[in-house]
């Protein structure tokens, strides 16, 4: 656990230094410096940046990330949402991108390294603003399989004011309510393989290592996670393109031996997703998707509202995509999702975008 404090420090260290004092805007920054170098320096060339904002209304704060990171591609597992954080009001969030990509040949073979940093701004909940870093790469084995690598750091995501339950409460006290805070670390990787005789068809075998590390009072819930999944991409004619997947996930917490807390959020995870994208015209696609998550929570700690409980998790999203030039695109979309745990009333989140990607 020190070790993992001590990567943590570390890496918030950093991008402190080099950024603007916004958790949110700090990643963002960090990838936006480092295209300027490249772009700079003629050894660099090649490189290929593509900056994009959406803006975005959501009629929950609280749940805003949650709900935009469900996915496939994303963390859909992040993180657990207990239902006193959420109802925080509506929103306006702004989400700056930048990304960095190189296309190279390693060992003869094609290679690709990129360099992502987000933003999420938000216009009155000021104090739910975060950021992330990630770092991908792709290289071909051979001419039909790729080996997929990722790395993913999201510091100091704000969650809200949450309950903390001792073990052994005081009669009479009132609750006490701390704000709770985590930073993720995960590590992902993959194999795709095109499917002999179908040139469109490609599998994708997956799997992620990550943590979750909470800040005091909430350590008990630091959490280690791994996940086995199996992706399948197919692309049927020209304007269509189908995607499936599903992933199976085991979370364990830390204090879930020596509770301190009536809190343990280990947990196993069934995530089924769903994806259809059709090229309506030339310039102009739409992209749809629905995802479904189901969460058994592990615990046996006495007194843990979560014990022999579950939740479910369903949500839909479209998107209308449209590019105005080899440069410029413009996006359109909403998402809507519902979650439920067993013994708590549902939560609910809309949320409605528009945005602008301009690629270099």
């Amino acid at each position: 656990m020190e070790v993992r404090r001590q990567l943590r420090t570390r890496q918030l260290m950093f991008l402190r230094r080099t950024g603007t004092g916004d958790p949110a805007l700090t990643p963002f920054v960090v990838s936006l410096l480092i295209g300027v170098l490249f772009l700079a320096s003629p050894s660099f060339a090649g490189w290929k940046v593509t900056g994009a904002n959406n803006v975005y209304y959501t009629d929950d704060a609280a749940l805003f990330s949650a709900t935009r990171r469900l996915s496939r591609n994303q963390d859909p597992t992040q993180p657990v949402i207990d239902s006193l954080l959420a109802n925080q009001g509506d929103d306006v969030v702004f989400e700056p991108m930048a990304h960095l990509m190189k296309s190279f040949s390693l060992m003869g073979r094609p290679t690709e390294l990129g360099v992502r940093g987000q933003g999420f701004v938000f216009t009155n909940n000021t104090r739910f603003n975060h950021g992330s870093l990630s770092v991908e790469a792709s290289h071909n084995l051979t001419s039909t399989t790729a080996l997929l690598i990722r790395y993913f750091f999201g510091p100091d995501l704000f969650l809200g004011k949450n309950e903390v339950r001792p073990i052994e409460e005081s009669e009479g006290n009132s609750p006490q309510v701390k704000n709770e805070e985590l930073t993720t670390n995960y590590w992902a990787g993959g194999l795709a393989q095109q499917i002999p005789g179908v040139d469109d068809l490609r599998l994708i075998l997956f799997g992620r290592y990550g943590l979750r590390d909470y800040d005091q009072p909430f350590r008990q819930r630091d959490t280690r996670f791994w996940t086995i999944g199996t992706h399948v991409e197919w692309a049927p004619t020209q304007k269509i393109e189908l995607a499936l997947g599903y992933h199976y996930e085991r979370g364990l917490a830390d204090g879930r031996k020596q509770p301190e807390l009536q809190d343990d959020i280990s947990y196993f995870n069934h995530f089924v997703t769903g994806e259809f994208e059709y090229a309506i015209t030339e310039r102009l696609r739409l992209e749809m998707g629905l995802h479904y998550e189901f969460n058994g929570w592990t615990t046996g700690i006495q007194g843990d509202e979560r014990k022999g409980q579950h939740e479910n998790v369903i949500q839909g999203d479209m998107a209308f995509r449209y590019r105005v030039n080899e440069v410029l695109q413009v996006t359109a979309g909403f998402q809507r999702s519902h979650r439920k745990e067993s013994f708590e009333k549902g939560l609910k989140n809309l949320n409605t975008w528009l945005g602008a990607r301009l690629a270099f």
